[in-house]
C-alpha cells in the first residue's frame, strides 16, 4: 500500500526536477484504485494541469503501465471500473507512470505542464527513480 509519506516524497522529487528545468507543473499521485493520495500545482502552472496530472496518474495506476500505452493494455477490471464508475478521468497522454514496489503496482504518478509530454514523462520517471520505486514490474 502506498503511504501519504511516500506519495509526498514522489511529488517532492518531481517538483525538484521540474524546478531545475524551469517547468511549471502539476503532479498527482493516486492509489491503485485511482483515488488521489497527494497533489501539488506549482505557482505559474496552467489551471488545466491538475486535471491532466490526475488523469495520467489514474491511468498508469489502473493499467500498471505508462499512460500513453493504455490503448494497448487489457483492462484490469476492478481499478478501471472504479475509476470509470466514479467519474475519474483517464488519459492516453504521456506523463503517467505506475509506481511499483516489490514487483506490484501500488499507485501511479502523473505530471502535466512541462513544455512537452515527453518532458512530463521524464519528470515522472526521474521522480520514481529518485524515491526508489520502479516504473516497470519485475519479469517473472
Amino acid at each position: 500500500m502506498l503511504t501519504l509519506d511516500e506519495a509526498n516524497r514522489v511529488i517532492a522529487a518531481a517538483l525538484n526536477y521540474a524546478r531545475e528545468h524551469g517547468y511549471r507543473v502539476s503532479v498527482s499521485v493516486c492509489d491503485t484504485f485511482g483515488y488521489p493520495i497527494a497533489h501539488q500545482r506549482m505557482d505559474g502552472a496552467l489551471p488545466v494541469t491538475p486535471h491532466y496530472s490526475i488523469a495520467k496518474a489514474v491511468t498508469s495506476a489502473g493499467f500498471g503501465i505508462p499512460s500513453e500505452e493504455e490503448s494497448t493494455a487489457e483492462l484490469r477490471t476492478l481499478p478501471i471500473a472504479l475509476a470509470v464508475g466514479t467519474g475519474m478521468p483517464l488519459s492516453r497522454l504521456r506523463g503517467g507512470i505506475p509506481l511499483i514496489q516489490n514487483g506490484k503496482v501500488v499507485g501511479g504518478i502523473g505530471v502535466s505542464g512541462s513544455p512537452s509530454r515527453e518532458e512530463d514523462e521524464d519528470c515522472a520517471n526521474r521522480a520514481v527513480e529518485a524515491v526508489g520505486f520502479s516504473a516497470t514490474p519485475r519479469q517473472q
